[in-house]
């Protein structure tokens, strides 16, 4: 039943059952110290003063005894003698008044007999004095054999009966004084003994109070340790009522919420590591796609350059035969020879022009490819990114708990981010080299047509060499026109040299983004590694 009472319900009992003790404590002193104070305001009131009013009176009666004994014996002058006479009759005016007012203090029988008794006494003494005080002054003898006869036989019964009382008196304040002494002790001693039940039932509420604190405490701490070296499957299990219930309840609830954010981040880092191997193996696949295209392109670039070598040649043989040609006719005969190395020439250039051609289709369905695979990338890289949004969030859901998570989210979502940028670039690269290819396509196309053109008049030259020397006038026209078409050949080849220039410039750049792009993807690994080393630590539930 205490088990389920409230924190809150056994600290106000134990203090209320410590707060009665008190009360029950300060009754008892009240009531003790009431008595003491009867008791002294009894010994302040009768005693002290019957004490002080026996003296008083046993003084009078002293001072009278004196005055009159100095009638008796001395030789006093008259004054001193009416003087001791009028000391006589004020100590027994005194000894009357106090007399009443002792009496007026008596309570019990004893006391009030043995004041008769000395009342009766002062009677005969006031008889004896009053017959004293009647002697005349001339008649000494006498008043010394009353003084020392009857008046000292009456004073010393009363001084005997006057001193019995103020004994008695004595004894009575005694026995006050050593009553109050006990009541002193006897409250001293309750008051010990309710000071030590009270620090006993203190100390013993207190107790329980400590264990119904600290026992769910300890229980806490342990699972927290446990929770701390990554088992999150221990739970607190207690019948309690009190707060550390709801504290209980709470604290489960929130290692239930920490277990599905850690069971979902492990899901998470693992999907995140699946991406990221996928995008490394395309980014692999994409660099070896590259350093192909840059191989090819540079082979291109080296066929281009013989190309266009050949058409400046060329221009320069035409320039000469079109010098020569005032002379055509004296070099006719090897002339034919020159038409039939200039149709070889030509059909070199064409046999080359073709594989230009054809690898620059290679190259271009070889761009393509890159631009398929540069896609695949950005969508990974946004499915990377959509990823670690939904991992910060739950980061962000789990508080404290979850900060780690989030800063390896963010980390994961900067290195998606900078892969888009690296994508992007790759794939303007890629549009770029592809402008390059259709212009070095066209130009090629353009190329060969002139090839072609060259060979037919060439051809056609060549049959028509026995006409050669009947028209050499007319051929000077001829010479210029092929004059003018291979330089535009020259031409021609030359822009194509500078597209796969630029061609060459874009795969390289193709290249280097790749490498950026594999340096991310590495520390994005990394990071997806680190992501689920953190969270596999964490022990839960299936």
């Amino acid at each position: 039943m205490i088990r389920h009472l409230s924190i809150r319900s056994r600290i106000i009992a134990s203090f209320g059952l410590v707060f009665a003790l008190m009360i029950v404590m300060a009754g008892l002193a009240y009531t003790r110290l009431l008595k003491i104070d009867d008791e002294a305001r009894s010994v302040q009131r009768e005693s002290v003063q019957q004490m002080y009013l026996i003296f008083a009176i046993r003084a009078a009666w002293a001072e009278s005894y004196l005055a009159a004994s100095r009638i008796a014996y001395s030789d006093e002058t008259a004054d001193k003698a009416k003087a001791d006479r009028l000391r006589i009759v004020d100590s027994r005016v005194r000894t009357d008044e106090l007399m009443s007012r002792y009496e007026s203090l008596l309570s019990s029988a004893e006391d009030r007999q043995a004041f008769k008794q000395f009342r009766d006494a002062r009677e005969k003494y006031r008889a004896v004095i009053n017959r004293f005080l009647e002697l005349p002054d001339g008649r000494p003898v006498e008043a010394g054999v009353l003084f020392s006869g009857q008046l000292t036989q009456v004073f010393d019964a009363g001084r005997q009966l006057i001193s019995g009382i103020a004994d008695t008196q004595k004894r009575s304040a005694d026995d006050s004084a050593a009553q109050i002494r006990n009541s002193v002790s006897d409250a001293e001693a309750a008051m010990a003994v309710a000071l030590v039940i009270a620090l006993g039932v203190a100390v013993t509420c207190g107790y329980f109070l400590l264990n119904a604190v600290t026992s769910p405490l300890r229980t806490i701490t342990g699972v927290i340790d446990t929770m701390r070296t990554g088992d999150l499957t221990g739970r607190i299990e207690s019948d309690r009522r009190d707060e550390f219930a709801l504290l209980e309840a709470g604290f489960n609830r929130m290692s239930d919420e920490l277990t599905a954010l850690v069971g979902q981040a492990q899901k998470s880092s693992m999907q995140v590591t699946t991406s990221v191997a996928e995008i490394a193996a395309t980014s692999k696949e994409q660099q070896a796609t590259a350093a192909e295209t840059a191989a090819t392109t540079a082979e291109i670039g080296a066929t281009s350059q013989q190309i266009y070598g050949t058409s400046r040649d060329l221009v320069q043989t035409m320039s000469e035969v079109t010098e020569v040609v005032d002379t055509a006719v004296a070099l006719a005969g090897t002339g034919q020879d020159g038409l039939s190395r200039m149709s070889e020439t030509m059909q070199q250039v064409m046999g080359a022009a073709g594989s230009i051609s054809a690898k620059l289709a290679i190259l271009n369905e070889k761009a393509g490819n890159i631009n398929q695979v540069v896609s695949t990338i950005s969508k990974v890289a946004d499915q990377t990114n959509l990823l670690s949004l939904n991992a910060a969030i739950e980061a962000e859901k789990a508080g404290e708990y979850g900060r780690g998570f989030g800063v390896v989210a963010t980390e994961i979502r900067r290195l998606a981010d900078r892969t888009a940028v690296a994508t992007y670039d790759i794939e303007q690269m890629v549009r770029e080299m592809q402008s390059a290819v259709s212009a070095g396509v066209m130009g090629m196309d353009k190329f060969s047509e002139e090839v072609r053109r060259g060979i037919q008049e060439v051809q056609q030259v060549g049959q028509q060499l026995s006409q050669v020397i009947q028209q050499v006038q007319t051929l000077a026209p001829r010479f210029a026109v092929v004059n003018d078409g291979v330089q535009n050949q020259a031409g021609g080849a030359e822009q194509i040299t500078q597209a796969l220039s630029q061609l060459t410039e874009a795969a390289q750049q193709t290249v280097e983004s790749l490498r950026q792009s594999n340096q991310a993807i590495d520390d994005l690994t990394l990071v997806a590694n680190q992501l689920r080393t953190g969270v596999t630590r964490f022990k839960v539930k299936a």
